[in-house]
């Protein structure tokens, strides 16, 4: 049976940890959770594709997706369609 998840030692999900937290906390601290909801939603209904594609993924609880490379690589994103 294969291991599941990262290997022993990975810090992977602790790189912007830090980062995540203050924002997390500045939100809850000022009570403004409902009005970027409602930023996004508006964002969305004027046909920004970021903010529509931002609500489908929280709806369907998709994590959001990075890409990296090694440093000072160049790399291509091509787009069929």
């Amino acid at each position: 049976m294969a291991k599941r998840g990262a290997p022993i030692g990975n810090k992977n999900a602790t790189k912007n940890k830090s980062w995540s937290d203050a924002i997390r906390k500045a939100i809850v601290r000022r009570k403004d959770m409902d009005k970027l909801a409602e930023k996004l939603v508006d964002l969305a209904l004027e046909g920004n594709m970021p903010a529509m594609r931002e609500i489908g993924d929280r709806l369907q609880r998709r994590p959001a997706q990075t890409v990296t490379t090694a440093e000072d690589q160049p790399f291509r994103i091509i787009v069929n369609g």
